[in-house]
């Protein structure tokens, strides 16, 4: 996250200390506190265009790999599989989860490296 008053990176989740930053959590808007210069500020986790898209529930990363439903255990996997609801696999946290939300697309550079192997 880049800091709105310094355009330097390096701003972090700040604690939640007063009932507006609870509420504007709520509607995923976030507090978020520079290192550079201490400055606290709102914004949300990710752009709005990039909410629709497929993402890891746990730390935001947009690149998933697509895995085999049977690998995802959770309370209601046995309804996903019947539904037959995409599996998706984020590689950074190694979450595994349903989603109906389509991913991302790929760019052209990624897509050249990948029909290369």
């Amino acid at each position: 996250m880049n800091c709105p008053i310094c355009k330097q990176d390096g701003a972090r989740r700040s604690r939640r200390q007063t009932t507006a930053d609870s509420i504007l959590s709520a509607i995923g808007i976030y507090p978020w506190r520079c290192q550079n210069c201490g400055a606290r500020f709102h914004a949300r986790l990710m752009s709005l265009s990039n909410s629709l898209r497929a993402h890891c529930p746990i730390c935001g990363n947009p690149a998933l790999k697509r895995i085999s439903p049977e690998h995802v255990n959770s309370l209601f996997g046995f309804v996903w599989r019947n539904l037959h609801i995409p599996a998706f696999r984020c590689e950074p946290c190694r979450h595994k989860y349903f989603s109906i939300l389509p991913l991302q697309q790929q760019s052209k550079h990624e897509v050249g490296f990948s029909s290369r192997a």
